[in-house]
């Protein structure tokens, strides 16, 4: 009989000694497991201690409202949901005509106030250099009838003192019957001239108060071109209200960004105030996580977070704590919690944080998107 560990039994052998060393290798399996274990629990707390994570969170962003200033039928909405669009398209175009219409008639009547006006100062430049012409002459011949009048006045005195002294010479037979008719002709001739010229002086100065009269005509036609100013003031106001409304007919977007929502159709008449389109700039957006107050100790304005969206799990975004909020969102509920029946639970609150995070050029990140957050609180 040959041995059992003999050199024909091989085979044998070999299968003996790998049962052999089956101990050995569970044994050292089982004590990398337990390290692996140990390092995953201490990875685990060391995140736990420098880190919190939060998943209610999501992509927020500004949403604009277009509303409509007036009222109208809508003519046209030339763009619809999820439309890409720059500032200055048109979004809803209000029906025109009736404004257009009324700036047409206020452009008309401010032309037949301009014309008004013009032919106003035409005639006041007339009147005021005739007036004034006339006024000058006036005062001339009032000064040459004044001074027409003193020397007839002159005259008549010389005339009456020769008169006086003949009168009394042919009572003293020391003149004749002739001279003495000779100077009373001369006389009453001085008389009369006299007479002339104060009928002169009177006419002049009659003249002279009708033509300042007339320069009155240019204050009253003065201030017709300041009525006609004040009138065509109002006219131009009401012309640019209307202006105002046509351009207001025509809605715009004043921003670049996405449509999101529309409310009206063509053929809707609208309000004003009412609600036209909702869109948002997909550049400007931010993340919104609600963080456990107990955890608000360990946050810093400037910590950086890494940002996770379960639409590209392939992707990180970066951002930074940009505000923490100094209300819990409960005190914003539209339904309040009383407790009167005295029985209280506490429940750990949420405070709202504010996370900036830059938006890639493919605007990946979209308003409402549910992301999960992960805030390294070892910056301090």
């Amino acid at each position: 009989m040959k041995p059992l560990f003999s050199s024909g039994h091989p085979s044998l052998w070999l299968r003996l000694r790998a049962m052999s060393r089956l101990p050995r290798l569970r044994s050292h399996a089982m004590i990398a497991a337990g390290i692996a274990t140990m390092v995953a629990l201490g990875w685990g707390y060391y995140i736990r201690l420098d880190h919190i994570t939060e998943t209610d969170a999501r992509v927020m962003a500004d949403m604009v409202t277009i509303s409509s200033r007036i009222d109208g039928w809508i003519v046209q909405r030339p763009v619809t949901d999820g439309q890409r669009i720059k500032a200055g398209d048109v979004l809803v175009v209000i029906d025109q005509r009736e404004a257009a219409q009324q700036l047409e008639e206020l452009k008309a009547r401010a032309d037949s106030i301009r014309l008004d006006r013009e032919r106003a100062e035409a005639r006041m430049r007339i009147v005021s250099g005739t007036s004034i012409s006339a006024v000058t002459a006036a005062e001339a011949h009032r000064t040459a009838a004044i001074a027409d009048l003193a020397a007839a006045h002159s005259e008549m005195e010389r005339a009456a003192e020769d008169f006086r002294r003949t009168d009394a010479l042919l009572a003293a037979q020391y003149a004749s019957r002739q001279t003495w008719d000779l100077h009373r002709s001369q006389f009453r001739r001085a008389e009369e001239t006299q007479r002339a010229a104060q009928a002169k002086l009177v006419e002049a100065e009659a003249a002279l108060t009708d033509a300042r009269t007339h320069l009155g005509d240019v204050g009253v036609l003065q201030k017709e071109i300041e009525r006609l100013t004040h009138d065509a003031e109002q006219v131009d106001a009401q012309r640019r209200q209307h202006e105002i409304s046509i351009s207001d007919r025509i809605v715009r977007s004043p921003v670049d960004g996405i449509v999101d929502q529309k409310f009206v159709e063509p053929g809707e008449y609208v309000i004003p105030g009412q609600r036209l389109l909702l869109l948002h700039d997909p550049k400007v957006v931010w993340v919104e996580a609600n963080i456990k107050e107990t955890k608000l100790e360990r946050l810093r304005s400037g910590q950086t977070v890494s940002i996770e969206v379960d639409a590209y799990p392939d992707r990180i975004f970066n951002g930074k704590i940009e505000r923490i909020g100094n209300t819990t969102t409960s005190q914003f509920a539209l339904l309040p919690s009383p407790n009167p029946s005295g029985n209280f639970t506490k429940i750990t609150q949420r405070v709202p944080l504010r996370i900036a995070v830059a938006q890639p050029d493919d605007a990946p990140l979209r308003p409402g998107m549910m992301v999960e957050v992960d805030i390294d609180t070892s910056q301090r």
